[in-house]
């Protein structure tokens, strides 16, 4: 079985609250993954890897759910045909918070379509939810120059 129904069978088990049977699937599907020669060098997706083994499926079940779904979007989406170079990302290191959460979702809300990339500080976790909220997915990885990097997309 590849990555891509290991997953989808993991997201089906913490649907029915079989958590034994996700642990299996996606722990399956997690080393399929990092052992795939196209996935084993992109930090993106290790990260995302790290954060839902890190996860409490039994305590949060729709937020693991919601996690494995923007991950099986993710891996559907390398294998699409590639897409236009993007614009650079907008770096917001130097605004002080609140003010590039608000900048992101003005955007977002100007361009829901549009594919959106911030270079931020450090991680932004309490943007999270609220772009989960507004139907957004988002991968994001630690830069070499100290900042994070996020993609924000539309689901």
């Amino acid at each position: 079985m590849d990555a891509e129904s290991q997953i989808a069978e993991a997201i089906a088990c913490a649907r029915r609250g079989d958590w034994e049977g996700y642990a299996e699937r996606f722990t399956a599907a997690r080393d399929a993954l990092l052992r795939h020669a196209a996935y084993g060098e992109d930090e993106g997706l290790k990260q995302q890897l790290d954060v839902l083994s890190a996860a409490a499926p039994r305590h949060d079940p729709e937020g693991c759910i919601a996690a494995l779904e923007a991950l099986a979007e993710a891996l559907r989406g390398r294998r699409a045909a590639p897409r236009a170079p993007s614009a650079p990302p907008l770096d917001l290191r130097s605004l002080q918070p609140p003010e590039p959460i608000w900048r992101i979702l003005g955007a977002l809300e100007r361009a829901p379509r549009t594919p959106l990339r911030v270079v931020l500080p450090h991680e932004p976790d309490p943007l999270y939810p609220m772009l989960r909220e507004r139907g957004f997915r988002w991968s994001g990885t630690l830069r070499p120059d100290g900042g994070y990097e996020l993609l924000i997309e539309q689901v």
